[in-house]
């Protein structure tokens, strides 16, 4: 099986309409059952997923440019999926839906949009997608963006982080409750995670103070539906894990959740739900001590918490080391509820990629 490639063709506009008009079909508050059967619809010709680059520590929250990532936010928004944390990647030029939106890229940079810009994608419900986008050198100036079903803004949001202090790093996007969007990101000045949550029509909502930390090098969030959003936040010696009720409860301790383990350094986690009532995390890790053999680990949690498996599972060995270890494991929902979790060859020198299946009673399909 091939590694995934940036240079894909553009999902079709007859798939992104059904993409859509399925989307459509299911309102904001729609049953989480009737969620989790809806079908996977897939724009492109792909099996492997692409992996991500976390955005590195700057002063405003900038990505460094990183191979194996989406090359186009047109198939971020088209394979967005409320299962699964956000799409992310880098563009290099503007695709068909950044050439649409070119005038409101130069207002908001105040000239030509300074690409590569890195982006994340979302599904909100009713059809909508959030994106972030922001640069990856010089000063970030990320913007939120809400985006209808036939591709048009809904609304803009040119200061998303205002009213905050200097160091503010790791900007993650998220869906919410009634189509809310929320955005969570690392203050370096307050030494916390804090999680901005915008209504349906772009008006404020809320703002919580999810976590505090000593080291926040990357972050992860997941809106789980009726329960609300999980947060990771990467650090030397593994993640730090909380949940956020739709009220602002902290549900996994003032102090959050240690989930240790030994990497080369900090590393994001990947999110998704594989059931309503329990949630997958992937990520990289070693055997043993440092120069051990590297692996995709995965763990199951429930809402409270709990680890709903005996340990980590390692559901895949890679070929060789990891060329960047900041890298994200791509994630996309898989068959039979299962969820699909993948790294591109390039991302550690190979031309064939690694791509695993794990389902909820942790069966591995290796493909």
């Amino acid at each position: 099986m091939r590694a995934p490639s940036n240079h894909r063709r553009p999902p079709s506009p007859a798939c992104v309409r059904e993409l859509r008009l399925r989307q459509a079909r299911a309102p904001v508050g729609f049953a989480t059952a009737v969620w989790f059967s809806l079908p996977v619809v897939a724009c492109h010709e792909r099996t492997p997923l692409p992996t991500e680059a976390s955005p590195a520590p700057s002063a405003v929250a900038s990505a460094p440019v990183a191979p194996s990532v989406l090359a186009e936010v047109s198939e971020a928004i088209a394979s967005a999926d409320l299962r699964v944390e956000a799409r992310r990647g880098i563009a290099r030029g503007p695709d068909a839906f950044l050439a649409r939106q070119q005038r409101e890229l130069e207002k908001h940079f105040g000239g030509p949009a300074p690409y590569p810009l890195a982006f994340q994608a979302v599904a909100t419900g009713n059809g909508r997608t959030a994106v972030l986008l922001q640069a990856t050198s010089g000063e970030a100036r990320p913007l939120v963006w809400l985006v209808d079903s036939e591709g048009a803004l809904a609304w803009t949001k040119d200061h998303p982080i205002g009213g905050v202090k200097p160091g503010v790093t790791e900007p993650a996007l998220a869906p919410g409750p009634d189509g809310h969007v929320s955005l969570s990101w690392c203050n370096g000045s307050t030494s916390s995670v804090a999680l901005r949550l915008w209504a349906e029509d772009g008006g404020a909502f809320a703002d919580y103070e999810a976590l505090h930390f000593d080291a926040c090098d990357a972050l992860s969030i997941l809106y789980w539906p009726r329960r609300g959003w999980v947060l990771a936040v990467a650090w030397a010696g593994g993640l730090t894990l909380q949940l956020v009720s739709e009220n602002g409860e902290l549900r996994w301790g003032r102090d959050g959740m240690p989930l240790p383990w030994t990497w080369r350094g900090p590393a994001a986690a990947s999110l998704a739900l594989d059931t309503p009532d329990s949630m997958l995390l992937f990520r990289f890790g070693e055997s043993g001590g440092a120069g051990s053999p590297e692996y995709v680990f995965a763990s199951r949690f429930a809402p409270d918490g709990r680890a709903m498996w005996p340990g980590p599972l390692s559901v895949k060995k890679l070929p060789s080391r990891l060329l960047d270890p900041r890298t994200r494991i791509g994630v996309e929902p898989g068959t039979d509820g299962a969820v699909r979790a993948g790294v591109a060859g390039e991302a550690f020198g190979a031309k064939e990629g690694v791509v695993v299946e794990v389902a909820s009673d942790g069966a591995v399909t290796r493909r």
